[in-house]
């Protein structure tokens, strides 16, 4: 995401002078990655110490199987690309990310700025890279587009660089927030989401795209949506206005540190808003944008990023941004580590054979719900194939709150379980459908307010459950359910009853499953092994294929034979693939880093619901990534 503000960004070092390295403090880059990066710091400093006649040459060096860009603010190409000298040390420095494209913000609105700007892209482009270029439409905050000033700033600067370039991107702060006078009188009696979703598209169309136009009838304007969906519409975003807009799409990527952004989103999401706002696009589709800003002292979840960007099949990779990446600036440090993994990268992205598969989840594109239901539901190892449409085909699909923009929803889930199917829904959802039919497949007795214990009950066949304890206490809405028909899977146990977690009935001709929340949404990673894999066994017969183990361990299939797991935590986990009996016994690998397999024939559950079943186990390290593949 661009700045408005001015960022302190750091010059590239005198090549003459002594080069200061960033101190780093690297304790996982990935579990199983060589620990080269300060090697590669080394190396970065001996380019930036070589003379610059010896950088003049271009830096042809290209990854094979994914694409890389890099995003300069107007700050980053006063300070790291003004002169030729600059330039030279500049691509020097970042070489080891194999860049094929450069965009170039600018933040004048002087014509006479075109002739500067245009001299540092030839140079670029005669290094061999592809330049294209940025506007951040922010004005010391968010624009007001009821304001002719702020609506002349944003046509000024478009109109200097459609004298430069024939394609621009628009970094996310085409959002607004004004609740001015004129604002407020032109709302009426709408919501702010539906008026700013109109007023947004139709201003940025008239002072942003067809004034580039104007100028430069070729040139392409790329829209870029930020990764905090929940409020796109509220603040002018509407995904599925503007993308038949704009000549193309760039989706955000930057989830950074759950424990200092204020977003709190989890790093599957990012994969989730690939292929949902980037696969709706098609064609459109043209990169994935990460962000690196102040993520110093964690590059883990700067890593989680990148491997969204790369397991999606992003066209392209945008880091934002130059001067963050550049020392001196705190964020830096995270450079050398990008370089290490990025070899790493390309590796799998070569190997990925196949369409990724996952559990159809309906997300009407502007829809609001559970925040970041998708997410979580991935970081618990269930695969997520976003559909802005509904899924009406799908044997097994997800239903959320997302689903209420449908306003054919009870209907058409009614539908699915006429004809044999089932539905996965969360309580919000069904608490939110209360009248209609769906509604009265479960009897519910006694709701509001939460229940808390550390106790759960896996049913595993009619007489038998298992009792687990959990290491710590749970809070859940409550949802209180007659003995019969038994629909608890998971129950949460307190001293007066049980209380609905996982729910499931049939009903007409289909099944109905019911998905509780708990408290804190964070809290669906941290359930008991036994309590996630009684979720996940629920989509066995739609994937073939199911997660054991801990939360916060991420499953993405492709094709019918390769399985990405990936380890998001801090912690060792030990987790394994159950296919069906059929799967082969033997010829399993691992192809990331050659790691161990252990494959056997398990029994599954109890009594005349058992079932045999072929399991795959692996352990991965903190933050590993692994690539499973069957013969």
């Amino acid at each position: 995401m661009g700045r408005f503000l001015t960022l302190a960004s750091g010059g590239a070092p005198d090549p003459g002078g002594p080069v200061q390295t960033p101190s780093m403090s690297i304790t996982s880059v990935l579990g199983f990655l060589p620990r080269r990066a300060l090697a590669l710091a080394a190396l970065s400093g001996l380019l930036l110490l070589a003379p610059a006649r010896a950088l003049a040459q271009p830096q042809p060096a290209r990854w094979e199987h994914v694409k890389t860009a890099l995003f300069f603010t107007s700050e980053d190409v006063d300070t790291l690309l003004s002169t030729p000298a600059d330039r030279r040390a500049t691509l020097a420095y970042f070489a080891p990310l194999r860049l094929g494209k450069v965009y170039l913000e600018n933040a004048s609105e002087d014509p006479a700025a075109a002739a500067g700007l245009r001299a540092i892209v030839d140079d670029l482009r005669a290094q061999g890279l592809e330049v294209c270029g940025a506007v951040v439409p922010a004005n010391h905050g968010p624009l007001c587009y009821n304001d002719p000033k702020d609506m002349a700033l944003l046509e000024n600067r478009v109109r200097v660089l459609a004298q430069v370039f024939d394609e621009i991107i628009v970094d996310d702060w085409l959002f607004t927030t004004c609740t001015c006078a004129k604002c407020l009188e032109g709302r009426g009696g709408d919501s702010w989401a539906d008026y700013r979703s109109r007023l947004v598209p139709e201003q940025s169309k008239k002072h942003l795209i067809d004034a580039a136009r104007q100028v430069n009838p070729r040139v392409r304007v790329i829209i870029k949506y930020p990764n905090w969906y929940e409020g796109h519409r509220q603040h002018g975003y509407d995904v599925a206005r503007q993308t038949p807009q704009f000549d193309g799409v760039s989706v955000g990527i930057e989830t950074r540190q759950l424990a200092t952004q204020d977003q709190h989103i989890p790093a599957y999401s990012g994969y989730v808003f690939q292929r949902w706002i980037g696969g709706d696009a098609g064609e459109k589709w043209r990169s994935a944008w990460l962000d690196n800003f102040q993520m110093q002292g964690d590059f883990d979840e700067f890593a989680a990023e990148v491997w969204q960007a790369v397991l999606a099949r992003a066209p392209e990779i945008i880091f934002w941004c130059a001067g963050q990446l550049h020392p001196p600036l705190a964020a830096s440090e995270l450079y050398a580590p990008l370089c290490e993994l990025m070899p790493q990268c390309d590796h799998l992205a070569g190997m990925l054979s196949g369409p990724a598969r996952g559990i159809p989840i309906h997300l009407p594109l502007g829809s609001v719900g559970e925040y970041n239901i998708f997410g979580y539901l991935g970081m618990v190892g269930l695969p997520m194939a976003p559909s802005a449409a509904f899924p009406a085909d799908a044997k097994q699909a997800i239903f959320t709150q997302h689903s209420l923009r449908d306003p054919q929803l009870a209907a058409e889930l009614l539908a699915r379980v006429r004809s044999g199917r089932e539905v996965f829904l969360t309580w919000p959802l069904l608490a939110d459908l209360k009248g209609s039919e769906l509604a009265r497949a479960l009897n519910v007795i006694g709701e509001g307010g939460t229940v808390s214990s550390q106790t759960f009950r896996v049913h595993e066949e009619l007489w038998h459950a298992r009792v687990v304890e959990a290491q710590r206490v749970f809070t859940f809405p409550r949802i209180q359910l007659s003995t019969w028909p038994y629909v608890r899977e998971v129950a949460l146990v307190r001293e007066d009853a049980d209380f609905g977690v996982l729910l499931s009935t049939p009903y007409l001709e289909g099944r109905v499953d019911v998905l509780n929340l708990p408290d804190n949404s964070y809290d669906l990673l941290r359930l008991p092994e036994p309590v996630l894999n009684a979720v996940r066994r629920v989509f066995f017969d739609e994937l073939g294929v199911r997660l054991t183990g801990p939360g916060g361990v991420a499953l993405y299939p492709f094709g019918g034979r390769q399985y990405v797991i990936y380890n998001m935590n801090e912690a060792v986990a030990r987790v394994a693939l159950r296919l069906p009996a059929t799967a082969p016994a033997q010829g399993w690998s691992e192809r990331m880093h050659g790691g161990r397999l252990e494959v056997a024939q398990v029994d599954e559950g109890r009594g005349p619901a058992a079932r045999r079943e072929t399991e795959v186990a692996l352990t991965l390290r903190p933050y590993e990534i692994a690539l499973v593949e069957s013969p």
